[in-house]
């Protein structure tokens, strides 16, 4: 009864209510929190921090997709006036099970889910290259494929050395992938291949 009393005392409350947390492994079509997620913790504890049902539009009423109304868009507390969503502060949405990430020039949708996530989104950048543009450069916008480390949160290149950098937490898949050559290493084929190798030996999990 001593012992109890004593892990009662030293053992946070956090630490208790995650024990009693039950993970499941993601699969498609799971249930999703829609709302917003100010970080990548409210994304992994599928609970976002502004729920959807808070949302409102310049009207006032009920925001249905975020995606078209993001940057004139409000919550609504349970007390006091309604506050305008800043969408720089945010990590990034979940839509209909769908989870977008703040990248590049905006939202970029997760194309493959897994506990190293894919995805695609576009940069705009200034070519300033004086001999090719003497009047001042032009904007030119680049395609960057990425990896999310669910495990970490880290952003990562979909290159050779993010694959490197994601499987350290593999040491298996991590032997297998440093014995290829460096050209081998960087094919979109055997990037995806191991992307597909580590999710299934190390599944997606979210409380529910």
């Amino acid at each position: 009864m001593r012992l109890l009393i004593l892990l009662l005392v030293l053992v946070p409350r956090s630490l208790w209510a995650q024990m009693d947390t039950v993970w499941v492994p993601y699969e498609a079509g799971m249930d999703l929190r829609d709302g917003l997620y100010r970080d990548f913790r409210e994304f992994r504890s599928n609970a976002p921090g502004v729920p959807m049902d808070r949302l409102r539009d310049e009207q006032g009423l009920p925001v249905r997709d975020v995606r078209a109304v993001l940057s004139r868009m409000y919550w609504q507390p349970d007390t006091g006036d309604r506050q305008v969503v800043r969408p720089d502060r945010l990590w990034g949405f979940c839509q209909n099970d769908v989870i977008y990430v703040a990248a590049g020039n905006g939202f970029s949708r997760i194309g493959l889910m897994g506990s190293l996530c894919h995805m695609v989104h576009e940069v705009s950048y200034r070519d300033i290259d004086p001999y090719l543009y003497p009047m001042g450069g032009v904007t030119r916008t680049a395609v960057v494929h990425q990896l999310l480390d669910t495990r970490t949160g880290a952003f990562l290149p979909f290159l050779a050395g993010g694959m490197a950098e994601a499987l350290k937490a593999d040491p298996i898949l991590a032997e297998e992938f440093g014995r290829l050559s460096k050209k081998e290493r960087n094919k979109d084929a055997v990037l995806f291949r191991f992307l597909h190798l580590y999710n299934t030996r190390h599944p997606l999990l979210f409380p529910q």
